[in-house]
């Protein structure tokens, strides 16, 4: 690995879609979001206020990977409690072998972990479809849209791995 790898400017707008289910801002405070994340057996999560989200739900993410930002702007991390802390770089349009690193170790460590980027989140929610356990749900924010949710199983994997070798990943995380 090279140690980062940038996304191109011809995947920005295919990456710009939600790569699973849309919960539009009205359905996030619906009887079906509570169900599908009640129904969760271990949960991710993207972003800052989706993290947030999650906590204000009562159900602490197994996973979360967070930058201290807000549509670009500072804001305090999600006062969601965790049991171990990673930390990663990871500069905006790019994944970093700092962030894979943060993110396997996340997965294999105590839970809850949150993995603290330095940097910019916004595109890891690809290698944590790869990385989480088949049973996962991945859900992370689409600005302007909502929260979207991605179960972990093996086509998405597949879609998600074949994204990242796009960008020049090899075969394997």
């Amino acid at each position: 690995m090279s140690g980062q790898y940038r996304l191109p400017e011809e995947m920005r707008a295919e990456l710009a879609r939600p790569l699973g289910r849309l919960f539009k801002p009205g359905e996030i405070s619906s009887q079906t979001f509570a169900a599908t994340v009640k129904q969760a057996s271990f949960v991710v999560t993207v972003g800052d206020r989706v993290t947030e989200t999650f906590g204000k739900t009562g159900r602490t993410p197994d996973v979360m990977i967070v930058d201290s930002m807000e549509n670009r702007k500072p804001r305090q991390p999600p006062d969601v409690s965790f049991v171990s802390n990673y930390v990663a770089d990871n500069p905006p349009a790019t994944i970093t072998e700092s962030a894979l690193k943060a993110i396997k170790d996340a997965f294999a460590g105590p839970k809850p972990a949150r993995v603290l980027v330095v940097g910019e989140e916004d595109l890891l929610a690809i290698p944590a479809i790869v990385l989480a356990p088949d049973s996962a749900s991945v859900f992370y924010g689409q600005p302007g849209q909502g929260i979207v949710l991605v179960k972990a199983d093996q086509a998405a994997k597949a879609r998600s791995g074949a994204i990242l070798r796009r960008m020049g990943f090899p075969k394997t995380l």
